[in-house]
Formats: C-alpha cells, sequence, structure tokens
C-alpha cells in the first residue's frame, strides 16, 4: 500500500483527493462481491488518511451487522464490540444515515460500555460515516475510520468527507447493480423451476401441487438448489429421484 504524505499546495491536495477518488470508483466498479467493494474503499481511506489505527466497512442486511472488510485486527474487533452490544458509532451512522464521531473514546457518554473498550486496542477515536442508505436495497453499509485520541485533524477530516461522498456514490451504485442482477437471477430461477414443473406434470400425470413437492424433496434430499433440480429437470427430462440411477418416478 502506498501512503501519500500531506500534500503543501492546494494543488497538491486536489491532486491527492482525484486520484484517489478515480482509483476508488474503479476498483468498486470491478467488484463483483460485496467484500471487493468494501476493500477497495478501505484502502482508499487507508491511502488518503495517514496515521489511522484502520478502517474497516460494515454491511448490515436486517438486524445482522457484519464486517465485509478491514485493515487488521484493531478495527474488526472494534466492529465486533459494537455489534455484541447492539450499539456504537458505527451501527449509529448506518440507522441514522448521518456521521457519527467520537473524538475521544475516554470521554463519549453515549456509548461508554463500548467505546471505553476501545482503549484496549490503541484506538483512541472513532469516526463512523454511512455509505448505502437503508431504504429500498436488500443491506446498507457504513465506513469506520479507527484513529488516536482526538480525531483526525482538520484537514485528513475534510478529505475523509470528501472521499466518503464518492465511495458512497460507488458502493450504492454497485449495491443497485447487484439488485439488479438478483432480480434478474430470480426471474431466470422462477421461470426454469416453472417449466420444470410442468414437464414433470405431463411426464408423471401429476398436479402441479404434486410436481412442486417433488422437485422439493429431491432437493432437500440432495441439498441442492431447487433452481438446479428444475435445471435438470429440463436438459433430462427426467427427475433424480434419491437413492435412484434414473428419473423414473418414485413409487407412490
Amino acid at each position: 500500500m502506498t501512503f501519500v504524505s500531506d500534500p503543501t499546495t492546494p494543488q497538491q491536495e486536489v491532486a491527492v483527493l482525484a486520484d484517489a477518488a478515480e482509483a476508488l470508483s474503479a476498483a468498486v466498479g470491478r467488484a463483483r462481491e460485496v467484500a471487493e467493494a468494501g476493500e477497495a474503499v478501505v484502502q482508499a481511506f487507508l491511502t488518503v488518511l495517514p496515521g489511522l489505527r484502520g478502517a474497516s466497512v460494515t454491511v448490515r442486511r436486517g438486524p445482522r451487522a457484519t464486517t465485509v472488510a478491514a485493515s487488521g485486527e484493531e478495527p474488526l474487533r472494534g466492529d465486533e464490540l459494537q455489534y455484541a452490544a447492539g450499539a456504537g458509532p458505527c451501527l449509529e451512522a448506518i440507522a441514522s444515515g448521518r456521521a457519527v464521531h467520537v473524538p475521544d473514546v475516554g470521554t463519549d457518554e453515549r456509548w461508554p460500555h463500548v467505546v471505553r473498550r476501545f482503549t484496549d486496542l490503541g484506538v483512541g477515536s472513532v469516526l463512523s460515516m454511512p455509505l448505502v442508505p437503508p431504504q429500498d436495497l436488500e443491506w446498507a453499509a457504513g465506513l469506520n475510520v479507527y484513529a488516536v485520541p482526538g480525531g483526525l485533524p482538520p484537514a485528513h477530516r475534510a478529505r475523509a468527507d470528501l472521499l466518503v461522498a464518492v465511495a458512497a456514490g460507488a458502493v450504492t451504485a454497485f449495491a443497485h447493480r447487484q439488485r439488479a442482477a438478483n432480480l434478474a437471477e430470480a426471474v431466470a430461477s422462477n421461470r426454469d423451476i416453472g417449466a420444470a414443473v410442468g414437464v414433470l406434470m405431463a411426464l408423471r400425470k401429476i398436479t402441479r401441487e404434486q410436481a412442486v413437492a417433488d422437485l422439493r424433496r429431491v432437493s432437500q434430499h440432495a441439498n441442492r438448489k431447487l433452481r438446479d433440480v428444475a435445471t435438470e429437470v429440463l436438459e433430462t427430462g427426467e427427475l433424480a429421484e434419491p437413492g435412484a440411477g434414473t428419473g423414473r418416478p418414485a413409487p407412490r
């Protein structure tokens, strides 16, 4: 990883942020999994904010939060302390859609039972910022920056605010692309399952309900996805019964 030194002129500052934003957007654009997108965000912030204790990206699906990318053990453990307590700056930033700053974990009174324990990790301050809002998507996300006591210097906080706007746009776009792909896969899956049900109804002279039950039974017994079983029916014209070598109907 290449860390940047503090720019000495406004022009250098703009150049640093422009390069980081471009690299971040490109990396997230190439990502195929949430963890890849999260890793790109973490690396970008570590690059432009030297001296951090670490950074991480949290993804929340429903009530469950997990860390999909972390720069090391400290941010990972800091995240997990918050998940275990069900509270903290990380979860608050995602839920509220606003940045949450804890400049001194030793004096903060919002989550004292959580943030006081950050001192054991060598962390003195935390800045959590939302990336993907918890609206209309399967998951929400936030960035967590762990730093020394006192928080980020003003110049670094300004960098963080600018870069998180780029990160939020890139990761939200990634989330929408992922949702579109999942919907397309679901449509194709339902189509294949429906076609397989029709095949079984015709071959076995059974009702739709019986055909669906047969597909589910084989799927569960073989520990295979229902769509995979359906695709096999469409390709072979048979439903491979548990323990049987052919797709002949099971005894009824």
